[in-house]
């Protein structure tokens, strides 16, 4: 008896954490699915729970993407939704503002005007856009994928949100 359940408990704690990575796969893809019908996108979703799911479309002339994947760091890894706004047309000054808020720029002067221009707007959306990073073709935000993005009306609401950012942006 003592030998079934030395097997048995380890057994069920694997099977537990199948099944909470499996319905987690199927949470996030239904949001997904919904959101993209909210927002009018195109969803690029795959069952395989390693592979990248993404909804694709355009939202008042911007191209907007979202897309969840997963990054290993050795031993463990973490999954994080990533919310997309490109540009209509490219900078073109070589612009980066991480997501620390370091700016650079090809142009000192150029970035030096964008940055006096839409410094105030990207600090203030740092608090609600994490991992911020606008580049000179697009407005990035990362997040690590939480409870909360399985709902569709958050991943909804941030898109909105970064491409408010994007518009905003000049």
């Amino acid at each position: 008896m003592r030998e079934v359940i030395t097997i048995a408990i380890p057994a069920l704690f694997v099977v537990g954490i199948v099944w909470l990575i499996v319905s987690s796969n199927k949470r996030i893809n239904n949001a997904l699915t919904l959101a993209s019908e909210v927002l009018g996108f195109t969803p690029v979703l795959s069952k395989n729970i390693f592979r990248k799911k993404k909804i694709v479309g355009e939202l008042d002339g911007y191209d907007c993407e979202v897309e969840v994947y997963t990054r290993s760091h050795g031993r463990s890894s973490t999954t994080y939704v990533s919310f997309f706004a490109y540009f209509p047309e490219s900078f073109d000054m070589g612009l980066k503002i991480n997501w620390r808020g370091e700016f650079d720029g090809d142009d000192e002067y150029l970035t030096d005007l964008f940055i006096k221009r839409n410094e105030e707007l990207v600090e203030g959306s740092k608090k609600k856009l994490r991992r911020l990073r606008v580049e000179d073709t697009f407005v990035n935000s990362r997040k690590v994928l939480f409870r909360k993005y399985y709902k569709a009306d958050e991943i909804v609401k941030t898109m909105r949100d970064v491409l408010n950012l994007a518009k905003a942006i000049k």
